[in-house]
């Protein structure tokens, strides 16, 4: 791992991620609990997750299409341009205005997930593309590690700041760390793989009926990490339900919910520090197995006893689970699909996802509405009970990837 720190395309790439993901992280944060607290704020929050989840999943498949057929390099600098000009516009917005309107910050929550949704798959095709097999796992856990960290940090200062100062001045902090993020990855030697730009005359729909037709051959592999996905997708839906549960349940402040994302991260980060261990002992398909359990009973822990101190507890496990799953997904992934398809491949289990996560956060704000958030967390766990019997469905998919590599390696006679 200190090896590869000391790689200058992975300093440049850590220290953007960093300051890009603490900036927005806060926003992330922040207006979410800004909307819940205000009248009826908990149902919009929820309708507005669901809207801006629905137009995710519709261009998701044209996001990885684009990853596959463009230089990463230049989507990721796209990425921090268009996300630094709408946060300062908006920044500027509030500081002359003096408030914001409740659709105002919507329209900030969705360009915050537009965001997410275009930087990070295609920073996952651009570091697969520019370090080498054998540094996958490596790369995965640092990168963990510091998005983690990076994410305590911004629950931390949420917790300090969302109730004490204007809003806009943290978008306007916000904004300039997406400048400063530009400037890093602009730094970052990239050589073009003409394999992924040559089928740029190819029409859009061909390049994702290309997806399409690699998975269709592979139902073990759509199984697995559809399966595998749940844990991501609880927390997704989280982003609505925790604001909601600790204020409804918990009747807690901002600072529990900063402290919540806070206590996560830490578990997180002890993941990315362990899990390449546990993948060198176990591999990666029982870490993944291992990681979904122990986010599982963290989701049990929250519906059996809605205390704040529990919460706050078992968030530690929550954020190893999620991570640890992710990690060792995240390699899987890496290792098994071809560099010319992660895009779309990699678009596909996230559009796939968001259609999960719009059928989850409709039924979870109606429950939220008439039943309350635990029966919401309830149903999450229900969900993980489900995906975990497909985890176990696709054990045969590793058995064939061990018998192909051993049969790969020559046999002395």
């Amino acid at each position: 791992m200190w090896m590869m720190l000391k790689d200058r395309r992975m300093m440049f790439l850590m220290i953007a991620n960093i300051l890009s993901s603490i900036g927005s992280g806060i926003t992330m944060i922040g207006v979410p609990w800004l909307l819940v607290n205000r009248a009826g704020g908990s149902e919009i929050f929820g309708y507005a997750t669901l809207a801006s989840t629905i137009i995710l999943f519709f261009l998701s498949p044209h996001i990885g299409v684009y990853i596959d057929r463009i230089s990463r390099k230049k989507m990721l600098l796209g990425s921090e341009v268009v996300g630094g000009s709408v946060t300062l516009l908006f920044a500027f917005w509030g500081l002359s205005a003096g408030h914001f309107e409740t659709w105002q910050l919507i329209v900030i929550y969705f360009s915050g997930s537009l965001y997410y949704n275009v930087h990070f798959p295609t920073q996952f095709a651009f570091t697969q593309e520019i370090f080498s097999k054998e540094q996958y796992k490596t790369l995965n856990s640092i990168l963990e590690v510091q998005n983690q960290s990076t994410s305590m940090i911004a629950g931390g200062l949420a917790s300090l700041l969302i109730d004490h100062i204007d809003f806009a001045w943290i978008l306007l902090a916000d904004a300039m760390t997406y400048f400063l993020g530009f400037g890093l990855f602009l730094l970052i030697p990239y050589i073009k793989n003409r394999s992924v730009t040559a089928n740029g005359a190819v029409s859009m729909w061909s390049n994702i009926r290309e997806g399409f037709a690699y998975l269709k051959t592979r139902p073990l592999l759509v199984m697995f990490f559809l399966c595998a996905l749940m844990p991501f997708l609880c927390v997704m839906v989280g982003n609505y339900l925790y604001p909601v549960y600790i204020t409804s349940v918990l009747h807690g402040g901002a600072n529990v919910l900063g402290a919540a994302d806070m206590i996560f991260a830490i578990g997180a980060v002890v993941a990315g520090l362990t899990v390449p261990l546990l993948m060198q002992r176990l591999g990666s398909y029982y870490t993944t197995i291992l990681s979904f359990v122990i986010f599982g009973l963290s989701i049990v822990f929250f519906y059996v006893f809605p205390l704040v101190s529990i919460f706050l507890l078992f968030k530690t496990l929550n954020g190893w689970g999620n991570a640890g799953s992710r990690v060792a997904r995240n390699t899987i992934l890496m290792e098994m699909v071809p560099n010319h398809l992660i895009g779309r491949v990699n678009s596909f289990f996230n559009t796939v996802g968001m259609g999960m996560r719009v059928l989850l956060i409709g039924v979870c704000t109606q429950i939220v509405s008439f039943q309350g958030a635990r029966m919401a967390i309830l149903l999450l766990g229900v969900l993980l009970v489900v995906s975990f019997i497909g985890l176990i469905g696709s054990k045969p998919l590793f058995n064939v990837a061990t018998q192909t590599k051993n049969e790969a390696v020559p046999q002395e006679i």
